[in-house]
């Protein structure tokens, strides 16, 4: 384990905290150009998730209507009545996503297989470092504005789904990440963007980025001002930990 990543993992809580993580729950809401331009103009409003972090699992709970429940897996997403029947559902949601005409048009079930992916990477981030087989690098630090930022390159295990295996962290002084740079598959290399985190909060000694935004990254380490690419706000934090072995 790496000194920074040593740091990071401390500051969002610390390593035993995190590893006994097993569920995170949140009210979220998400937006952005990357929902209008594909004609999802009010995707997630205050809408009631759940997260498993032993392995990528996402219920939305009364989404896309009332009683009825959407859920993600990275094989699958499908939404369900409240009697647990399936009311539609995609197999290998990624490739469907891929094609043409979800580049200009998402329904419901494209909504599931992107909030979901983001969420459980946004929402399991210091567990995600926990994980083997994350490749590591210490990168130079650089100077943002009034801010001096070490740099953890990071190289994604195969399990944990994400539009980018391959990130740059963007580390404070006190080891909390405050920026995520990466090329999203969605649009090729040819685009990098940067996830700015704000609004943390500690609950149960666990330390998260409840305000989040994404803007296109400029060559020379700036944002391009105006509407954000995506947005996301996290409320009422909560997390369900395995309870300590008796000594």
């Amino acid at each position: 384990m790496t000194e920074l990543r040593k740091r990071i993992i401390e500051a969002h809580g610390g390593e035993a905290r995190w590893r006994a993580v097993q569920q995170v729950m949140a009210c979220v809401s998400m937006g952005g150009m990357e929902f209008t331009s594909r004609f999802q103009v009010n995707p997630l409003r205050s809408v009631e998730l759940s997260i498993r972090t032993a392995s990528p699992d996402v219920a939305f709970a009364d989404y896309p209507a009332s009683r009825q429940v959407a859920r993600f897996q990275p094989s699958r997403v499908w939404v369900e009545d409240a009697g647990g029947g399936v009311l539609m559902e995609r197999t290998a949601p990624g490739a469907v996503f891929r094609s043409l005409r979800h580049w200009f048009l998402w329904d419901t079930l494209d909504v599931v297989y992107y909030c979901g992916m983001t969420l459980w990477q946004a929402l399991c981030l210091p567990f995600s470092l926990l994980r083997s087989g994350c490749e590591l690098e210490e990168l130079e630090p650089v100077d943002l504005g009034d801010e001096h930022l070490q740099r953890l390159r990071v190289v994604l295990p195969a399990d944990i789904p994400s539009f980018a295996p391959e990130q740059i962290f963007h580390v404070d002084g006190t080891g909390l990440v405050r920026r995520v740079d990466y090329a999203p598959n969605l649009y090729g290399s040819w685009m990098r963007v940067a996830q700015l985190m704000d609004g943390f909060e500690t609950v149960d000694g666990l330390v998260l980025a409840t305000r989040r935004r994404i803007h296109v990254a400029l060559p020379n380490g700036g944002i391009m001002p105006g509407i954000p690419l995506g947005w996301m706000d996290l409320d009422d934090v909560g997390f369900v930990q395995q309870p300590p072995v008796d000594s």
